[in-house]
């Protein structure tokens, strides 16, 4: 995968639905999402080949019948995130 200079990265828990779908065990929970894209941003953070570390876009939670915003900030996603994301975002 290549990154240019202006690349931004949207990350996506997909929360019951991936579960639903075969792409996760459940539970898979916002802990879960948190630890995985604690894994990305150390993976960006080790990759000399992306040079602008903090243009992320996340948590992009889908809403009823699927994670809460609360759910995932409850984990402290935006405190420890904060340097990395470029903007929050929230799905319809």
């Amino acid at each position: 995968m290549s990154f240019s200079h202006s690349s931004i990265l949207q990350t996506f828990p997909c929360s019951n639905f991936a579960c639903r779908n075969g792409n996760r065990i459940a539970p898979y929970t916002p802990y879960d999402y948190f630890g995985e894209f604690a894994d990305l941003v150390n993976q960006i953070n080790a990759n000399p080949n992306i040079p602008i570390k903090n243009n992320l876009i996340g948590p992009s939670v889908a809403g009823p019948g699927h994670w809460l915003p609360e759910d995932v900030f409850a984990t402290g996603y935006l405190d420890a995130f904060r340097d990395y994301l470029t903007t929050v975002s929230i799905e319809k």
